[in-house]
């Protein structure tokens, strides 16, 4: 999944999960002690949950529309809960249905508004629609959010970068550079880097990057440098003489 979305977010893993654990404890009733009474099959999956565990099959099968369907009927059966607009929203994302992921994603952030993880992808959908200067007051909003804060300051920059204010993104590329502890003191040189086509300089930020955090944590700053256009870099230069 590409298109930023990553966007199952923490609130439709989380739900994803619960589901799992449901299935897993519906394989038959355990003994309470011996020779007594059998105890009680655990209770089967809602509607709703019994929707999103067959849309995530329709998503392992690369069946979008399949995926919508099932997710549909999720938010019919209970509309209450913000995981299944999340989770349709994302697909909504990858589908480039712009406006649809967005009134999903509101929906959700209305449900759930501490959730800084739907506000965060609500805002990344006008970031792929190249809407940089809308994006970048979405992310302002959540700079000084511990959970996101980081990833929401690297995105500022990057808005600015990209949206020809260089001199603001040089004052902020040259904040990450006081702190340097951060994955953004590596992205925005990277990023600074890829914009000026210093491909050389981009790939050894990268590279530390790499070296420092893990995967999981750096695609987050990774992916939007690849829907930008500057990922994956061309192949090292062979040495002069071979």
């Amino acid at each position: 999944m590409s298109t930023r979305l990553r966007y199952l977010s923490l609130a439709v893993c989380a739900l994803l999960s619960s589901i799992t654990v449901q299935a897993q404890q519906m394989g038959g009733a355990t003994n309470a002690a011996p020779a007594k009474t059998a105890a009680p099959a655990a209770p089967a999956p809602d509607a709703a949950s019994q929707a999103i565990a067959e849309a995530a099959v329709k998503m392992d099968a690369n069946d979008l529309d399949g995926a919508i369907a099932k997710l549909t009927e999720a938010i019919a059966a209970n509309p209450k809960i913000s995981g299944p607009y999340v989770f349709r929203a994302s697909v909504y994302c990858q589908k480039k249905m712009w406006p649809q992921a967005e009134a999903d994603f509101k929906t959700a952030s209305k449900i759930d508004p501490t959730n800084v993880v739907i506000q965060l992808n609500l805002v990344e959908v006008k970031f792929n629609q190249k809407q940089y200067d809308v994006a970048r007051a979405g992310y302002a909003a959540l700079v000084n959010d511990p959970q996101m804060g980081d990833l929401a300051a690297y995105k500022v920059f990057l808005c600015d970068l990209v949206a020809g204010h260089e001199a603001l993104a040089q004052k902020e590329r040259d904040a990450f550079n006081q702190i340097d502890s951060k994955p953004s003191y590596y992205f925005s040189n990277a990023a600074w880097d890829l914009y000026h086509k210093n491909i050389a300089s981009a790939r050894n930020w990268l590279v530390s990057a790499a070296n420092i955090y893990p995967s999981a944590k750096i695609s987050y700053y990774a992916l939007p440098l690849k829907d930008l256009g500057y990922l994956p870099l061309p192949p090292p230069a062979a040495p002069s003489g071979i």
